[in-house]
């Protein structure tokens, strides 16, 4: 809103006029290339599920009527004389081989002939233990449990199924890697009566199947019939794809993609329609069915891009249309802005004139309407200008007194809190002494009441003077300024653990302390006060609800912009709704008798962590410790000394560098 705000008056007609026109050329745009989108999938979606439904039915047919011949061809009684003349002489072909092979070359022309007019691969008459005792091709193997890995092979697995159902059965598409072609069985148990005295097996190839899927009649330029089988433990395209001729028994999918959805096992009534990513990775809409029959899945698809094209021209002309309307309404605006902002830009005229100090400047009135009542105002308010700069004037004046007085209440202020601690440590000295004298010479003739009195002197003495201790300290953090300088923190907190280092064995505490805190820029003296005030809070609020195992721990992590450290006791923990508050000079949450102190050492530390540019909380639930948090940025600036004057950033002001020098030439002197 802001960037509208600054924008000139043309150019807020111009785009509002835009907006105005773009949106319900946008929402017409959109419902009409949505509902187009919407029709066309609709009419698609149809043609697919007729199509899918041809298909469907052209391969059943055609299966059906390969069954219904082989099943024809068992029940012949040449063949049933062929199963058992061969049988019989496959029983005596050790004793007796030129009698087997003259069998075999007896019906192996009319078998033969069967094969090619059928366009079979090849034709195995097969006894009921599995030997093969004919085959058109030769095969050169004598039974059908010598193929490798027997279990798994279709063969074998519908040979089993037809010897076992007594009626004919078709197998799964088997791909022959070494002859690089896919192979489908047909079986039919060949019956004597109601005896069981052989198998007759087919052998067929997929070419029959992929001549029909191979119709893309209203299937555009990118659709497609897709055959889903399954080869072994994969999901496998059993007939050739438009756009990948070699696809057959080679070209496997994802077990979790549509295509291979199309094998789940539903009724045949039962079709799935949507949108999916094919084999290309192109968007694609499809229709698919399961074919429970032969355990195939049947995909009809085509490419998005072609479903909606003309949906997509037909967006791709409201667009252009939309464009000189755009034009036509950019010219409109500015025509109406320009006769709005020509008054407007000679009143910003006048009053840049009166803001370069020329008040007797007055804009001219065009009309009656909105802007002319705009300079009739703004002619008033120059008038009320001129009357209220003489009292602007006068206001600065008695401002720039009372700048004075303050700052010199500021200075008298910070002079009495730093002389007033000073002066009262005498006559705290002195009742301190006094009570001392009282403790030791006069013990034995006061009684308890009177030790008690004696106690609580000097208990407020110390207390008072703790509390002079801190109001100096604050009022040095104030005062003095002393110069940044890369520190190394580890030896900083050695230090600070030599000076506690007799709180730290009295009450046993574990301290852990990162070994390569990097290099800091900071004020060292005050930084090792963050650092004693803190570990000395950790310590004694851990030590007394925690005497055991009181654990302090110093931490550092590095982020971008700045250095975090944090101070973790395993203290009583503060509630919540005190987080804010006892940062806050002087503030305490327990009695003396429970903790002592006087609620001014993370007053300090916040004031030492602010002069730094950083940042300083709390973490803590009541009863889980508590951990204070604060940041120093990384790039803070040193400061540096000219003499005895700070200069912080680069900067010092010239009164004070003057009177630097001018002590300088005295001493010279």
């Amino acid at each position: 809103m802001t960037f509208f705000n600054n924008l000139p008056i043309t150019t807020k007609f111009v785009l509002s006029f835009l907006v105005i026109a773009l949106v319900p050329m946008a929402v017409a745009i959109n419902i009409s290339y949505n509902t187009s989108k919407k029709v066309l999938e609709t009419e698609v979606t149809n043609s697919l599920v007729a199509v899918a439904d041809n298909k469907t039915n052209q391969i059943e047919f055609y299966l059906r009527e390969k069954e219904r011949a082989v099943t024809n061809l068992s029940h012949t009684s040449d063949i049933i004389e062929a199963m058992e003349e061969l049988s019989a002489a496959f029983e005596d072909k050790v004793a007796n081989p030129e009698a087997f092979q003259d069998i075999k070359k007896e019906y192996r022309p009319f078998l033969t002939y069967y094969k090619k007019t059928s366009e079979f691969e090849d034709l195995y008459l097969i006894r009921p233990r599995g030997e093969i005792v004919f085959s058109v091709e030769r095969l050169s193997i004598s039974s059908i449990y010598e193929i490798a890995l027997y279990e798994e092979s279709e063969l074998t697995k519908v040979f089993i199924r037809a010897k076992e159902s007594s009626k004919t059965e078709i197998s799964d598409f088997e791909y022959d890697y070494n002859t690089e072609k896919a192979a489908l069985f047909i079986s039919a148990p060949i019956l004597k009566g109601a005896e069981l005295i052989g198998v007759l097996i087919v052998k067929m190839n997929n070419a029959g199947i992929s001549e029909l899927v191979k119709d893309y009649s209203s299937l555009g330029n990118t659709g497609g019939t897709m055959i889903m089988a399954h080869s072994g433990d994969n999901v496998v395209f059993a007939t050739p794809l438009r756009f990948d001729k070699n696809a057959a028994f080679v070209r496997s999918v994802k077990k979790n993609s549509f295509e291979a959805s199309s094998l789940k096992k539903r009724s045949t009534s039962n079709r799935d329609v949507g949108r999916a990513l094919d084999y290309r990775q192109e968007e694609v809409l499809f229709v698919s069915r399961y074919i429970p029959s032969f355990r195939w899945g049947l995909i009809v698809k085509m490419d998005t891009k072609e479903v909606f094209s003309s949906a997509n021209q037909l967006r791709k002309k409201l667009m252009n249309i939309s464009i000189l309307l755009m034009c036509a309404v950019v010219v409109i605006a500015i025509v109406i802005a320009r006769t709005i902002s020509r008054p407007i830009r000679a009143l910003t005229d006048v009053s840049a004139s009166i803001a370069e100090g020329n008040l007797s400047a007055r804009a001219a009135v065009y009309g009656q309407d909105e802007i002319g009542e705009l300079a009739l105002a703004f002619n008033q308010m120059t008038d009320n200008l001129v009357e209220a700069n003489k009292n602007i004037e006068q206001k600065r004046a008695e401002l720039e007194s009372q700048k004075g007085m303050l700052e010199k209440v500021n200075k008298e202020l910070d002079s009495f809190t730093y002389t007033a601690s000073h002066d009262l440590r005498a006559p705290l000295r002195g009742i301190a002494s006094f009570a001392k004298f009282l403790e030791e010479d006069y013990r034995d003739k006061l009684d308890d009441e009177g030790r008690d009195h004696i106690q609580e002197i000097i208990g407020g003495v110390n207390r008072m003077n703790q509390l002079i201790d801190d109001l100096l300290a604050l009022s040095r953090i104030s005062r003095i300024q002393n110069p940044f300088e890369d520190v190394n923190i580890n030896e900083l907190l050695e230090a600070v653990l030599k000076r506690i280092e007799f709180d730290i064995k009295e009450h046993k505490v574990e301290m852990v302390i990162p070994p390569n805190i990097p290099v800091v820029c900071c004020d060292r003296i005050k930084m090792t006060e963050v650092f004693l005030n803190l570990i000395n809070n950790g310590i004694k609020f851990s030590s007394k609800d925690n005497p055991d195992h009181p654990r302090v721990e110093v931490g550092y992590v590095s982020e971008a912009d700045n250095h975090k450290f944090f101070v973790k006791d395993n203290g009583i923990g503060i509630d919540p709704k005190y987080h804010d508050q006892i940062f806050g000079m002087f503030k305490r949450l327990h009695s003396n008798a429970e903790y002592e102190g006087t609620g001014a050492g993370l007053g300090i530390v916040k004031k030492v962590i602010e002069d730094h540019h950083g940042r300083i909380w709390i973490e803590s639930v009541v009863g889980q410790g508590a951990t204070f948090v604060f940041t120093i940025p990384k790039e803070l600036k040193e400061k540096k000394k000219i003499g005895e004057i700070l200069v912080e950033d680069g900067f010092v002001s010239q009164d004070v560098l003057n009177q630097e020098l001018d002590k300088q030439k005295s001493q010279e002197v």
